[in-house]
């Protein structure tokens, strides 16, 4: 078996099982029910407000020391913050339980950007990048779909969702991916961290330049190439003897600079940023909106599809996801315009959400937004994968991960927790709606630029 199959199964089966957490459909319900008692509004303001500001903190540490760790170590302690979080909420827990075990999800969340930083570091052909990235996104859906699936037919079945049921069930899953990730085969070299304090040029010196060529693009879906003055480099610098921490803080920057020099990927990882903000709020706070209609609507027989929902939500955007990454065309070219298109799909069904009171209704929003989202980031990912250095990848990854959690702590701390505006749970997904309908009109307008640029009308870097 080719080795970039073999990566991307064992990396699959590790994000399906990821995945397998039956609780989460019914999270806010349980949060809500007689076995907690918190109200909804205390579900957002009081918990999940605890794990946005846990992945804050966390994404830092975590994106900084993911290559000096080479991933895999990075990918265990993952799995052991998802058991840790689930048993923190076992046998009616005390809200200060709760709140204990969102601080380690925040760490599960967080840890997250190891796993595609894993996968392309141990895959070298980087025309492979989007297929390997479309296989890891729908493993990631299948996973969710098989978990709600489940979570529903046991709910449909007692007629009630089993919570705490749900909750073991969801520390099995957490504990398997444990087990899985260490068997996984580690990354042989830390990239950054080096064992000796000799630093030498190695991959870097090949080319870590990355050329911004719209000409090639016409022919081309790659722009990569080597730098006319970088074919060979054989500076003295690089193989002098220098203190590992300036070495290491001095190739951060260099790298970081280099990976953001390309408007390409600049523009790509500001959709990444901003969407992935957007999605941490719509993901966490969907349920809370379900039980909010419910309560506006003083229905107390109406039976929650919250696990059904999100099995179609995941197994559609898995097929997309799937479908996309066997899609040969010149992203370059035409990504302007599909992911401002995608984005104002996005931004209408959310909009929907906000004075919609059917509950189906809701439902069927969430599903088409969840689909776009998943098709668009795996396009995201798969073209700035492309363009970097194999050393920038958890660099990257981590920073645009950075960048979405602090967008999501703002609005928890300006939004949610009321400190600049105080609305409800409906009215809060009128912020996620202007999100995407700013990232839309962006891409709109570079499309618009790209087509005059090309006419000669206008010029831009």
């Amino acid at each position: 078996m080719d080795n970039w199959k073999k990566i991307s199964f064992l990396v699959g089966v590790f994000a399906f099982i990821r995945e397998f957490r039956p609780i989460e459909p019914f999270y806010a319900a349980y949060m809500t029910s007689p076995y907690i008692n918190c109200t909804v509004e205390q579900v957002p303001t009081e918990l999940y407000a605890v794990g946005s500001y846990s992945m804050f903190v966390l994404i830092i540490i975590i994106f900084l020391v993911t290559d000096y760790v080479r991933y895999k170590p990075v990918l265990i302690i993952d799995g052991i913050g998802g058991v840790l979080h689930y048993m923190a909420i076992t046998n009616r827990p005390s809200k200060f339980r709760i709140q204990v075990g969102q601080a380690f999800y925040g760490f599960f969340f967080s840890a997250e950007v190891a796993l595609f930083g894993y996968l392309y570091a141990m895959v070298e052909e980087k025309e492979f990048y989007q297929k390997i990235t479309g296989h890891a996104r729908a493993a990631t859906l299948t996973g969710k779909f098989f978990s709600s699936c489940l979570s529903q037919i046991l709910a449909t079945t007692f007629g009630t969702p089993p919570f705490n049921a749900l909750v073991y069930m969801s520390i099995f899953g957490m504990s398997s991916t444990t087990i899985w990730a260490i068997f996984l085969p580690p990354v042989k070299n830390s990239l950054y961290f080096p064992n000796k304090k000799k630093i030498e040029e190695t991959s870097m010196g090949q080319s870590t330049v990355t050329i911004y060529n719209p000409q090639k693009y016409k022919d081309s879906q790659l722009s990569i190439e080597a730098a006319p003055n970088q074919e060979k480099i054989d500076n003295p610098e690089n193989n002098s003897v220098v203190e590992p921490e300036e070495s290491v803080i001095s190739s951060l920057y260099k790298d970081f600079k280099q990976s953001y020099s390309d408007p390409y990927v600049r523009k790509l990882c500001f959709w990444w940023a901003v969407a992935m903000g957007g999605y941490l709020q719509v993901y966490a706070y969907i349920n809370v909106l379900y039980s909010y209609v419910l309560e506006e609507n003083e229905d107390t027989k109406f039976t929650l599809y919250n696990g059904a929902a999100e099995s179609l939500n995941t197994l559609i955007g898995a097929f997309s996801a799937f479908a996309i990454s066997k899609v040969n065309w010149n992203w370059y070219s035409v990504g302007d315009i599909f992911f401002a298109v995608g984005s104002i799909i996005a931004a209408s069904v959310l909009l929907c959400c906000v004075y919609c009171r059917n509950l189906w209704y809701i439902y069927a929003f969430y599903i088409i937004y969840g689909m776009m989202y998943q098709t668009m980031l795996t396009i995201a990912e798969s073209e700035v994968a492309k363009r970097l250095n194999k050393k920038c990848y958890g660099l990257i990854f981590g920073f645009n991960t950075f960048i979405a959690v602090c967008i999501n702590t703002i609005i928890i701390y300006g939004v949610i927790q009321g400190h600049f505006i105080k609305i409800n749970i409906a009215q809060q997904f009128l912020i996620y709606t202007v999100l995407y309908a700013l990232l839309a009109l962006f891409f709109f307008g570079s499309s618009i630029l790209k087509m005059f640029k090309d006419e000669g009308i206008v010029e831009y870097n």
